[in-house]
C-alpha cells in the first residue's frame, strides 16, 4: 500500500521535473518553416507564405488566417502545407476559437502524419486546446497517444506532455503508469534536457527497486536510458554492473517505508543479487545491509563482515571500511574494530591508526584508545607522537590528545619545534606548563613570540592576559620580522581593552590602518567622554563616502545617545534615513526612530516626529 507520504515525495518529485521541462519549454518559439525548405519553393509560393507568415508575427491572427488558408487552397500540392495547416490552427487557437483549431490541427495528424514535427506539435496543441476548453480527459488522451509515438516522444513539446501525463498519473495513484512516463522522459530528453531526464532516472529507479520492485523492468530502462548518469557507458548488461546494484540498493536502504515493507524489499532484492561480486567489498557490504534488516540478527551481520574483511588484504583503513557498516550500535561496532584492528596496531603507524578511527563513532573511538593504542606510544618517535596528538585533536579526541602529548619529550627540539609543541600544549596545560616549555628556547624573540600569541589568543574579555600580551610587544617591535603594521594596530587594541586610551590612540596612529584605526580612535574618544572630538572624528570619516560613510553617520547617533543628548540622536538618525535610504544603518535607524515612537513618512526616506 502506498502511504500518504509516499504520495507527497512522488508529487514532489513531478512539481521539480515540471519545472524542468517547463524551463525548457519556455525556450521554444512557435515552430517556424524552414529557411533550406523555403529556398525549394517557386517564387509565388514563398512570396505567399512569406506575406502570411509576417502577418502571423505581427499577431494580425485572423489576417494570416485568412493568407494561410487562401495559400492552401491554392497550393494544394505545396511541401509547405502540412506547415500552413498548422499555422491555421495556431491562428484560432490564438483567437479563442479553440473547436475550431482542434479541426485544424487535426488535418496535420491525419493526412501528415509523417512530418514529425508539424504532427507532433498538431497533437500537442490539440490537448492544450482541450484542457483549456476544461475537458482533462480528452486532453490526457490526446497527449498520452503523442508521447507513445517514438518519433513525436523526441519533439520538444512532448516534454511538457510528459511531465503533465506523469503527475496527472501519480496524483490519481496511477504509480505504474505514472513510471511509463517518466520512462519516457529520461529516454527522450537523455541527450536534450539532462535536468529533467535526471529526475525521472531517480523516480523510476524509486518506482522499480521500492515502490513496485521489479528487477526485469529496472534492468531494461537502465539499459535504455544509459545506466543512472545518462551517459550510456557500458550499460548493456545491468546484472554485472556494480553501478546498477550500488544505486538500486542504497535506494532500498534510504528508503522512508514501513518496517514491514522495507523487509520485503531487503529480501526481495538480496536474493536478486544472490552471490554476485563475491570481492565487491561496497556491494556486500550493502547485501549484508539489506540481510540484516530482515534476518535481525546482528551477530550475523557482524560475522558477514569479518567473513568478507578476511577475505581481502588486511589494513587498517580496511577495518575500518566494515566497521562503518555497523550503524547505530556503538558496543558491536567497538568489538568489530578491536577483533580485526587491534591485531594490526602492532605493526603499524599513527596514519593508520586514524583511518581505522576516523570511520567509527566517537564514543567507539575513545574506547579504542584506551584499550589498543595507549600502550602503542612507548614504541613511536616524536615525529609519529606529534602527528597523533594532533589527529586526535582534529578528531575531538582531547583527552587522549593530552595523553599523547605529556608522553611527548621535548628535549633535543629546535626553538621552532618548541614553539609549535609550546603553542599546541597551551591547548591543555596550565599557564606554568606552558611557560616551563617557552622558558626552553634559547632565542628570546622568539620566546616572547610564544608568549604573546599565547597571552593574545586568550585576551578576549580578559584584561590581566591583555597587559600580558602587551608585555611582549616592545621585544617584538626589535624584531623586523614581527615589528609590523598589524602588530602595531593589536597593540592599540589591547590598549583600548584595558582602558589605556591615550597610548591607544598613538598606537592607532601610528598603525594608520585605514579606516579600521580612526573607528578605534573614535571608540577611545567616547570612553574618555570626548564626544565633540569623537562626532568630528565621525564626520571626517562619512567625508570619505562609500559604505563606510553611512556606518559613520550611524556611529554619530551612536554618540549622541551615549553623551544623552536625544534631540541631536534622533536629528541624526532621521538624516541617516534621507541621507542613506538603501543601506543597513537606514534599516537600523528607523528600528529605532520607530521604538522611540517618532512618526516615519515615506518608509525608511523621511521621518518626523
Amino acid at each position: 500500500m502506498i502511504t500518504i507520504t509516499q504520495k507527497i515525495n512522488i508529487l514532489s518529485l513531478w512539481l521539480i521535473l515540471f519545472g524542468y521541462l517547463s524551463i525548457h519549454l519556455r525556450a521554444i518559439e512557435e515552430i517556424r518553416y524552414p529557411g533550406k525548405n523555403f529556398a525549394k519553393l517557386d517564387t509565388f509560393e514563398s512570396l505567399n507564405l512569406e506575406d502570411a507568415d509576417k502577418l502571423f508575427n505581427k499577431r494580425d491572427y485572423k489576417g494570416a488566417f485568412a493568407a494561410y488558408k487562401a495559400y492552401s487552397f491554392e497550393f494544394t500540392r505545396s511541401e509547405a502545407l502540412p506547415y500552413v495547416l498548422l499555422r491555421m490552427g495556431r491562428c484560432l487557437h490564438l483567437v479563442e476559437k479553440r473547436n475550431s483549431a482542434i479541426k485544424s490541427y487535426q488535418d496535420v495528424v491525419d493526412y501528415f502524419p509523417d512530418d514529425i514535427v508539424y504532427a507532433a506539435a498538431a497533437l500537442y496543441y490539440i490537448g492544450e486546446c482541450h484542457g483549456q476548453n476544461g475537458d482533462e480527459t480528452k486532453k490526457t488522451a490526446t497527449w498520452a497517444r503523442m508521447v507513445k509515438d517514438d518519433d513525436y516522444v523526441q519533439q520538444p513539446r512532448s516534454g511538457t506532455a510528459l511531465s503533465y501525463l506523469g503527475s496527472t498519473m501519480a496524483k490519481l495513484g496511477k504509480f505504474n503508469e505514472a513510471a511509463q512516463y517518466q520512462w519516457r522522459t529520461a529516454v527522450a530528453f537523455r541527450r536534450t534536457n539532462e535536468r529533467a531526464a535526471q529526475g525521472a532516472r531517480s523516480a523510476v529507479l524509486d518506482h522499480y527497486a521500492v515502490r513496485s520492485p521489479d528487477h526485469t523492468k529496472l534492468k531494461e530502462f537502465y539499459i535504455e536510458a544509459g545506466g543512472w548518469d545518462g551517459r550510456g557507458q557500458k550499460t548493456e548488461n545491468p546484472q554485472d554492473d556494480p553501478r546498477y546494484w550500488k544505486s538500486v540498493m542504497d535506494t532500498v536502504l534510504r528508503s522512508k517505508v514501513s518496517a514491514e515493507q522495507k523487509e520485503k524489499l531487503s529480501r526481495f532484492w538480496s536474493g536478486q543479487f544472490a552471490s554476485l561480486f563475491p570481492k565487491d567489498d561496497e556491494l556486500r557490504i550493502r547485501l549484508f545491509a539489506l540481510q540484516l534488516i530482515f534476518e535481525k540478527d546482528p551477530e550475523a551481520h557482524s560475522l558477514k563482515l569479518g567473513k568478507q574483511l578476511q577475505g581481502g588484504e588486511l589494513k587498517l583503513n580496511r577495518v575500518g571500511t566494515f566497521a562503518r557498516a555497523i550503524e547505530r550500535d556503538t558496543k558491536r561496532q567497538f568489538a568489530f574494530a578491536s577483533e580485526h584492528g587491534g591485531k594490526l596496531v602492532g605493526t603499524t603507524k599513527p596514519g593508520e591508526w586514524m583511518s581505522l578511527l576516523g570511520a567509527i563513532e566517537n564514543s567507539a573511538r575513545a574506547a579504542f584508545f584506551e584499550k589498543l593504542l595507549v600502550t602503542q606510544q612507548s614504541r613511536l618517535d616524536r615525529k609519529d607522537k606529534t602527528y597523533l596528538m594532533k589527529e586526535l585533536r582534529r578528531y575531538g579526541m582531547h583527552n587522549e590528545a593530552s595523553i599523547v602529548l605529556r608522553g611527548i619529550r621535548t628535549s633535543g627540539m629546535t626553538d621552532q619545534e618548541l614553539g609549535e609543541f609550546a603553542a599546541f600544549a597551551g591547548n591543555y596545560v596550565t599557564e606554568e606548563e606552558f611557560l616551563q616549555y617557552v622558558s626552553r628556547m634559547k632565542n628570546k624573540t622568539a620566546a616572547a613570540k610564544s608568549r604573546y600569541d599565547y597571552y593574545n589568543a586568550r585576551s578576549n574579555r580578559n584584561p590581566p592576559n591583555m597587559e600580558k600580551a602587551l608585555t611582549e610587544i616592545p621585544t617584538l617591535k626589535k624584531s623586523p620580522e614581527y615589528a609590523t603594521v598589524d602588530l602595531t594596530f593589536r597593540e592599540a587594541q589591547l590598549l583600548e581593552g584595558v582602558g589605556r586610551f591615550e597610548e591607544s590612540i598613538k598606537a592607532y596612529r601610528s598603525a594608520n590602518k585605514q579606516p579600521e584605526s580612526t573607528w578605534g580612535i573614535t571608540d577611545c574618544l567616547i570612553a574618555m567622554k570626548q564626544y565633540a572630538n569623537a562626532i568630528k572624528t565621525v564626520r571626517d570619516l562619512e567625508a570619505l563616502g562609500g559604505g563606510v560613510a553611512s556606518r559613520a553617520s550611524l556611529k554619530a547617533a551612536d554618540i549622541y545617545k551615549i553623551a544623552g543628548d536625544k534631540g541631536k540622536e534622533v536629528a541624526q538618525l532621521r538624516s541617516v534615513l534621507k541621507r542613506y535610504p538603501k543601506s543597513g544603518e537606514s534599516s537600523t535607524a528607523h528600528n529605532r526612530l520607530e521604538s522611540y515612537g517618532v512618526a516615519l513618512i515615506g518608509g525608511e526616506a523621511q521621518a518626523e516626529e
